[in-house]
């Protein structure tokens, strides 16, 4: 696998997790929610179970020190003072204060008119009433003055005071407790938000390599173990850059190999059955002006075209494999060779050549790559479609040849059917880290690319 492949695998699998996982900043915000119900359910759990503690004690300390209180101040049963009237004093008094109560009721048992005992400003609700409130204390003190008894003075508990307190500490506590986890899921996702976006540059750089841009590298981004994973990938990246190179200068040295193999090939070609191709011609040729019969002219005839067939047959093996470029001699002139070529070939279509003034040079692999790619080209839009006007361009973008011939034909062939000459302008593109632009109909012409670095 070439170093676009690996980068290619590496981002496919991330893509893959990304799909199979949740998102990050949905974890931190589900994180943060649930710990922060939590919090507050354990919060309010403590503050219910320590003020029901508190109440208990409270109403208990109360009720003790309101039974001594009545028992000291309530005269006994043989003095001559108005016991009714004391103890309505010591009721209103236990009345008004804090966890306690009183009632006064006479020997019939209808209560005895009291000042009313003052409510909360803020009364808690009743589920939380009923969380606090303790086992209630009674006490009933007789009222008697001898020989008659005049009533009775009753002593409870009442939490509702202390109960109002904890609701009044709860009312606080709570919008604390969400102000609280507002600001922690805030700063959580704010957090997440960061990592994502220091996650994202490293992606961004991760898919600029798989498209092939190696000498892209991921940002540091001041996090630690970002910046470590974005060491990492640049290391990655650099050394499947010098594979790359190391790769395509390999490819490059094998396809000049294979031209100078090819020019060989048809140098054998020319030299040797060249020669015997002339000989058979001329002996054939001498035996048919010679008298004979005409059966054996016939025959003789026969040779002859065939022999005319394999020499033209010869010849165009020859022309395709000697496509090495002339040493010394530019691109664009011997693109220019190549069309005064074609033009002998097909009287009925003009070419014409618009190369910039100084066009980049590549090495002698990608001139070779060109050349092919022009020669092919024309020939493909020839064959198949019949053009009237061919036009081959050699432009320079930035650091990049590109070459586009067009023509004004009745388009490329139909799809899926891709000859050898395409699929081998493909496999030199990819091998000298070019692009090829397949055929492609656009405005009534069909125009195809090959751009390829210059050194």
């Amino acid at each position: 696998m070439d170093a676009t492949g690996q980068i290619g695998a590496i981002g496919r699998t991330r893509g893959m997790l990304g799909r199979r996982q949740l998102r990050l900043a949905t974890i931190a915000f589900a994180g943060s929610t649930l710990a922060w119900i939590a919090m507050f359910a354990i919060t309010v759990s403590v503050v219910i179970w320590n003020a029901r503690d508190s109440v208990r004690n409270e109403t208990e300390s109360a009720f003790v020190l309101a039974k001594a209180a009545a028992t000291v101040s309530l005269p006994t049963s043989f003095g001559h003072k108005d016991i009714l009237a004391e103890a309505t004093r010591i009721a209103t008094e236990l009345r008004s204060q804090r966890h306690v109560t009183a009632e006064l009721r006479d020997p019939t048992g209808k209560p005895i008119d009291l000042p009313p005992r003052a409510a909360p400003d803020h009364p808690a609700p009743e589920w939380l009433a009923r969380l606090l409130r303790p086992q209630p204390l009674r006490d009933v003190f007789p009222i008697v003055q001898y020989p008659n008894m005049l009533g009775v003075l009753e002593i409870r508990t009442e939490p509702q005071d202390e109960i109002a307190e904890v609701w009044r500490d709860l009312r606080v506590l709570v919008p604390l407790l969400m102000v609280t986890a507002l600001a922690a899921i805030g700063v959580t996702l704010a957090v997440t938000g960061l990592v994502q976006r220091r996650l994202g540059q490293l992606g961004a750089a991760l898919d600029r390599m798989r498209d092939g841009e190696l000498d892209q590298r991921a940002p540091q981004t001041g996090l630690a173990e970002v910046n470590a994973l974005a060491d990492g990938v640049n290391a990655l990246a650099a050394h499947l850059a010098r594979e790359r190179a190391e790769n395509r200068h390999l490819q490059a040295r094998m396809m000049t190999l294979a031209e100078n193999e090819r020019a060989r090939i048809a140098s054998d070609l020319h030299d040797e059955i060249g020669p015997q191709l002339f000989a058979l011609q001329a002996a054939v040729g001498q035996a048919t002006r010679a008298e004979a019969d005409p059966a054996l002219a016939e025959t003789l005839a026969a040779v002859a075209r065939h022999s005319d067939a394999i020499r033209r047959g010869v010849r165009g093996a020859i022309d395709d494999l000697r496509l090495t470029p002339t040493e010394g001699v530019s691109l664009p002139d011997m693109i220019q060779e190549l069309l005064i070529e074609f033009e002998d070939m097909a009287g009925d279509t003009t070419f014409a050549l618009d190369a910039d003034a100084a066009p980049c040079e590549p090495d002698e692999a990608g001139q070779i790559a060109v050349y092919r790619f022009v020669r092919e080209s024309v020939l493909n839009a020839l064959r198949h479609a019949r053009p009237g006007h061919v036009e081959v361009s050699l432009t320079v973008e930035g650091d990049h040849l590109l070459a586009r011939v067009c023509d004004d034909g009745t388009g490329p062939p139909a799809q899926g059917r891709t000859g050898l000459g395409q699929a081998g302008m493909r496999d030199r593109a990819a091998a000298l880290g070019a692009r090829w632009t397949p055929p492609t109909r656009l405005d009534g012409r069909t125009c195809t690319e090959f751009r390829i670095p210059c050194p």
